[in-house]
Order: structure tokens, then sequence, then C-alpha cells
């Protein structure tokens, strides 16, 4: 998975190890130097390896409230099926993260999901079992479920809310959902939507029921009020990695993509409203601060651009 050389070479701040980490999903977190990175790998290592004893032994494993079988192990063919797609989207393949096929309870609609784990960073993902058999299933394709979960295990180190799901939407086959799939960022947005809807439904009930006068619209307004927030908020969000796009793209080029992927929250917010001509300042100090900074240069600056 990651042999010791290759680590003690990260550790030491060999950019071209550490290249060669971010190539296969392994990015750096958000403040972390080499030293903290490559003990993150390491643990993520060790419990990688206690999993697969696990599996091995007792044919099962269990981590807080999920429990895995080696007979529902994704194979590694269908990491396959995705890896030109990440590679293509955010230059960098995964082929390491434990996946398998589940239905967890409530899963009328399930597709997939991604589990972390802190302080350990441990990661696994789980598909709905109907894609063992099948590509596709209602909405969903399994190429696309695999690569929108492999996007958020990539990203796990940056501790990102307001960019992650329109990120890992971005590998969705409809335009739709590339487009909207950022509407619902946090847990609370989805809540507010859901809420304002079962408000309709009851109040519709009562009012066949009991209250024949109940005035349902101010239901009604009260859902059009929670969905002009969420389409506010997300448009706004498109407008700043639209321009925060627009700032890196000075510098990157047509690997701008790559490298906001790889970007928190805040500097995403800080490159969309930088002058152009001040880019390039901005990422020779973020360099000067950060290791992250220095790997996306390392990957993805043009020659002639590179820091002082």
């Amino acid at each position: 998975m990651m042999p010791d050389d290759l680590l003690e070479r990260a550790s030491q701040e060999d950019l071209e190890a550490l290249a060669q980490l971010d190539a296969n999903g392994f990015i750096c977190g958000r403040d972390e130097d080499a030293v903290a990175f490559t003990e993150r790998l390491r643990r993520l290592r060790h419990n990688i390896a206690n999993m697969e004893q696990a599996l091995t032994e007792q044919g099962t494993f269990t981590i807080e409230d999920l429990t895995v079988s080696a007979q529902e192990r994704i194979p590694l063919e269908l990491f396959l099926e995705v890896a030109s797609h990440c590679q293509e989207l955010y230059s960098f393949q995964i082929n390491w993260v434990p996946g398998f096929f589940i239905n967890p309870k409530a899963s009328l609609l399930f597709g997939g999901c991604a589990y972390y784990f802190y302080p350990d960073f441990f990661a696994l993902f789980i598909i709905r079992k109907t894609f063992r058999d099948r590509d596709r299933w209602l909405i969903y394709r399994r190429q696309e479920l695999l690569a929108h979960e492999l996007c958020h295990v990539a990203r796990i180190g940056l501790e990102s809310m307001d960019y992650e799901e329109t990120f890992a939407y971005q590998t969705a086959t409809s335009s739709f959902r590339r487009f909207a799939g950022g509407l619902f960022r946090r847990q609370h947005d989805s809540l507010m939507f859901l809420g304002a809807a079962m408000l309709i439904l009851a109040g519709q009930l009562i009012r066949t029921f009991w209250l024949p006068n109940l005035p349902v619209w101010l239901l009604w307004t009260a859902m059009a009020a929670v969905v002009a927030r969420l389409v506010t908020q997300h448009r706004t969000a498109c407008q700043r990695l639209g321009d925060a796009m627009a700032s890196a793209q000075t510098v990157f080029g047509d690997q701008a993509q790559s490298v906001l992927f790889r970007c928190t929250d805040q500097e995403i917010r800080d490159l969309a409203r930088l002058p152009h001509d001040s880019v390039q300042t901005w990422i020779n100090r973020q360099c000067e601060q950060r290791l992250r900074w220095k790997i996306i240069c390392h990957r993805f600056l043009q020659p002639a651009n590179t820091p002082l």
C-alpha cells in the first residue's frame, strides 16, 4: 500500500515522494507538516492492516456501528473502472480504500456513502448491494457512486464543508446533478428541506381531516424560503468557485481544477477575491507556509511560474 521507504522519504519532505502519495489520493491535510502527514498515513496503513487481518481470520470487521464482511468486498476491477475518471477530473487515482456492498438500515433510496473515523483517519465506503451485479439502479450509476465517494476519501484531511459535495458531484454523468449536487452541503441543509416538506404533508392531512380552514399557504411559504436560501447559498458558492478557478488558471492553466480540489474552503474564498496579478505572490506565500502547497506547486505549476 505505502512502502516504508516512500513514507520515510515523505517524512523528510522529499517532494517527489510526496507528489507520488498525492497522485494516489493521499492529499496532505489542511495544516499538516511532513511528519504529521506521514504519521497519519502510517496510522491509516496500520488500521487497514488490522481490518484485513480481521476479515481474513474472522470473516467480519466491525467499527463503531458498521460491520462488514469479506464476502461483501468491492473487487479491485471496479476501482479500475473509475480510475481514469478521477485522474481526468482531479489528477488522482485510488485503489487502496476498503469498499463494501452493504444495504444499511433505512436504505430505501440509499446509493452509497463514505465513512471517516477521526483521529485515526481510517476511511472506508459502502455502496448498495444491487451494484454487485448491476451498473445502474434508479438514478444512480455504479461508476459515478464509486468516483463520488473516492473524491470524499481523497479530501478527508482538508476538513472541507462548503465545496465538498460540489467537487464530488462533478463525477456525475448528469449535467443537472453536476450543477445542483452541492445544493445540500451540510446535514442541516437536508434537515431544513425535509422538515419543511414534512410540515406541508402534516398540514395537508390536518386540513383534510380536522381543520379545513388551516392556512396551508404559510407552510408553502416556509418551503419557498428554505429553497430560496439553499439556491442563493449554492449560487454564491458556485460563483465564488468560478472566480477562484479563473484566478488559479492564470498560474496553473488547465491544471486549475486539480489545484482547487486540493484547496481548503478558505483558500478558495481567498483565490476568488484576489486580483489576477496578485495570484502568484499569494501562491508563493502559501508555499512558504504550507507543505500542501509545496506539493501542489511541484505537481501542477508551470516551470516558468515556480515560486521564488
